[in-house]
């Protein structure tokens, strides 16, 4: 359930409703994951980027100014037409589709995760403060996914049991997301600037974590 986070926040950004965000947060991380696993996590996916030619739009999303847009065909070019078909096959989708969601969910997810930069490293802080400012704007079911979370962190048998403590509690779903996402990565203890694959194996570490939730 945890990965429908990720989805749901990006499919927010990326302009879904609270009609269809269920629907598309499922479909976003089913796309992404495929890809991870595809590319042997996000340090893969990075090292594409590069070989790929896209070092400038790679920087824009980890930087602090504005994102410079990947676009679809771009996804084909540096994966390859067999690897993005068979992440569509695995999502169920049409590759035109992958491709979509994978020029749009990327640079997001990496902006996300590095709010301040390179000098900031990865902050896991960033998806509590979106998760919590989407669910203030419309409500795209988080209150719907607490059980599932806490029934992954507590154990199936447990959850309704767990929940109304959980509905009692000052916070609720925000101090649940907090405690589980508000940790320090380890670009993000340092000041200095730090180096792609430092970045792409925290932000590996954060994804891995969240689908194996599944």
């Amino acid at each position: 359930m945890l990965d429908k986070i990720i989805g749901a926040v990006i499919s927010n950004a990326l302009g879904g409703n609270s009609t269809n965000n269920s629907s598309n947060s499922s479909l976003i991380s089913n796309v992404l994951g495929s890809l991870l696993q595809s590319q042997g996590g996000m340090e893969g996916i990075f090292n594409k980027l590069q070989q790929g030619g896209l070092d400038n739009l790679l920087e824009s999303w980890i930087g602090t100014g504005r994102n410079q847009p990947m676009q679809a065909n771009q996804v084909s070019e540096v994966f390859g037409e067999d690897t993005i078909s068979s992440v569509a096959r695995q999502a169920g989708v049409p590759a035109s589709q992958a491709q979509d969601i994978l020029s749009q969910a990327l640079p997001q997810i990496i902006d996300m995760l590095t709010p301040n930069g390179r000098e900031g490293g990865v902050r896991t802080d960033s998806l509590t403060q979106a998760t919590q400012q989407v669910q203030q704007d419309n409500g795209f079911g988080l209150d719907d996914l607490i059980g599932g979370v806490l029934s992954s962190v507590l154990g199936g048998g447990q959850q309704q049991s767990a929940q109304p403590e959980q509905q009692r509690s000052q916070g609720g779903l925000e101090d649940l997301l907090s405690q589980m996402l508000n940790t320090q990565t380890r670009s993000s203890r340092t000041p200095t600037a730090s180096t792609n694959d430092e970045l792409a194996q925290d932000i590996g570490s954060i994804l891995d974590g969240f689908f194996k939730q599944r």
